[in-house]
């Protein structure tokens, strides 16, 4: 890849640089994600854990769940990024040119979509139970392996 992805929080005390594509670009719909970030869902541009590197600060964490925690900026309090144990997923709306980076994975947590949010896409659809990132993470927890 030529130009690193840069991005950042609101108040840009948080910046972040990716040297890689994304391993995928996904759109969760699931209830967590909406409450978390208030919205109907949340689009992730998500890389393999090391392939992200905080260049600037370095977000609050919260642990949502035993296989998940959700960084965001404690000043601004921008949402800023989504953890597995082996995942590191940054919102596509904190990117610099989030315009350059189009969903090509799938709609997770569908069993939770807003009928009113219409999807417009061909992606494949899971629900949270079926979600092949979800059971992974969940494999590794129940081994004692935490994000």
């Amino acid at each position: 890849m030529e130009k690193p992805i840069l991005g950042g929080c609101l108040c840009k005390k948080i910046r972040y640089k990716a040297m890689v594509k994304p391993k995928w670009i996904s759109v969760c719909h699931c209830r967590m994600c909406q409450r978390a970030y208030g919205t109907t869902s949340a689009t992730f541009v998500a890389f393999d854990k090391g392939n992200l590197r905080f260049t600037k600060g370095s977000p609050t964490y919260y642990q949502s769940s035993d296989i998940a925690k959700r960084g965001f900026c404690s000043a601004c309090g921008s949402p800023i990024i989504f953890n597995y144990q082996s995942l590191d997923a940054v919102f596509i709306g904190t990117l610099d040119d989030p315009e350059n980076w189009k969903p090509n994975g799938c709609h997770l947590g569908i069993e939770s979509k807003i009928p009113w949010d219409i999807i417009h896409d061909n992606l494949p659809q899971y629900r949270t139970e079926d979600d092949p990132e979800f059971i992974e993470a969940s494999r590794l927890a129940k081994q004692g392996t935490k994000p």
